[in-house]
């Protein structure tokens, strides 16, 4: 069978989508103890997509110059993202789990077309124990892994936790009292991605 391994489908992605995949990828490569190698990598690729959505507003409403530092910045973000897609394939060894905890694309396992992705919301969120927060979630359509992002700043989202046992999707350390918001999006076969879900609050007790 095809091993799933990285996909580098992002080089292709419109400015705005590459910045914010960018941030997706930057912060579990710092944050994430299966990619403690990858810790000083994961903060540069979360700086330079920092960098490079800050030039795409400038760019936007700027001159030439303006335009051209832009398209500079990216193709620096995009090698920063293919050393991390070496890293990551190479510390995953096509394990989904770890693959997914990445923030990457994956590759399709097969050569046949995957069923469409499904659609996921947050119905509510229910305090299961101190510290814990149930996400109860809405699930349409072919779905086999929930990914999880809190808010922790103003327009600024942080990927959490990723959720292949559908029927386990309660978030853990929570700090008691305190607020938290989160979205989620579905995944399916061949890195396929819902769009994300309108955020839900709740204060964990």
């Amino acid at each position: 069978m095809k091993q799933q391994h990285v996909l580098r489908d992002y080089p292709k992605m419109a400015d705005g989508n590459l910045g914010e995949f960018g941030l997706g990828v930057g912060g579990p490569l710092s944050g994430n103890p299966l990619f403690a190698s990858l810790s000083a990598l994961g903060g540069k690729i979360t700086a330079k997509a920092t960098e490079f959505n800050t030039a795409v507003a400038i760019a936007a409403t700027g001159s030439a110059t303006d335009t051209a530092h832009k398209n500079t910045v990216r193709g620096q973000l995009i090698v920063l993202l293919n050393t991390g897609a070496d890293g990551v394939d190479a510390i995953a060894q096509g394990n989904v789990e770890t693959l997914t905890a990445s923030g990457y694309h994956l590759s399709s396992a097969s050569g046949t077309a995957p069923a469409p992705v499904g659609t996921v919301s947050i119905a509510s969120l229910s305090n299961v124990a101190s510290g814990k927060l149930g996400l109860n979630l809405a699930i349409t359509g072919n779905v086999w892994a929930v990914v999880v992002e809190s808010q922790t700043a103003p327009n600024v989202w942080t990927k959490v936790a990723v959720f292949t046992d559908l029927n386990n999707t309660v978030m853990t350390g929570l700090t008691p009292g305190a607020s938290y918001t989160f979205r989620v999006c579905a995944m399916a076969a061949a890195n396929q991605v819902s769009e994300w879900s309108v955020p839900i609050t709740g204060i964990c007790t």
